[in-house]
């Protein structure tokens, strides 16, 4: 069965919800180099992605991760915050969940097979969420030792974010039933 899907008023809701909790999500942090910190908005953005798919880890990781840098004061980094923060979404979220939520369990695995999908998810959206920056915090600063030098906050951010999603994120997911 391919058939198209589009958001309706239900799935706009749900990504402003969780878009607002991405944004709450990431201020709590621990302030970490230039522009840097360690943060739960991964932790949030990986476990949405194994709950909704990617459609709603992805809207929400942009609008949520852009609007914090708009609102928090690093507005140079907006744009990057929602492009690179929006595809890590998707990728947590197509490959644990699928791309939508309706997604059934039988075909994105349960229990240990969910657990590994989950894992190399976020394993690779933290590589692209890492990569991105290098490059954002390289433009952004003009200087490249300065990018490499926030590497140890991105993936200490990365890795809590791992460790949240995959106790949480399966629990979730069995709780809504999704």
């Amino acid at each position: 069965m391919n058939r198209k899907r589009k958001l309706d008023v239900r799935d706009i809701v749900f990504v402003g919800v969780l878009s607002s909790m991405c944004t709450i999500a990431t201020t709590i942090k621990i302030p970490f180099g230039v522009g840097a910190m360690v943060h739960l908005g991964s932790a949030f953005l990986y476990t949405m992605g194994i709950v909704f798919g990617g459609v709603y880890a992805g809207l929400a990781g942009a609008i949520g991760s852009g609007f914090y840098d708009l609102l928090m004061g690093f507005s140079p980094y907006t744009l990057w915050s929602f492009v690179i923060k929006g595809i890590a979404g998707l990728i947590v979220g197509v490959a644990a969940k699928g791309l939508w939520p309706e997604a059934t369990a039988s075909s994105y695995g349960a229990g240990s097979k969910l657990f590994v999908r989950a894992f190399f998810a976020c394993i690779l959206a933290a590589l692209w969420t890492l990569c991105g920056y290098i490059l954002a915090w390289w433009y952004v600063t003009g200087s490249f030792a300065t990018a490499l030098g926030n590497i140890p906050s991105s993936l200490m951010t990365s890795g809590a974010g791992l460790i949240v999603a995959l106790i949480l994120g399966p629990k979730l997911r069995k709780l809504l039933r999704r």
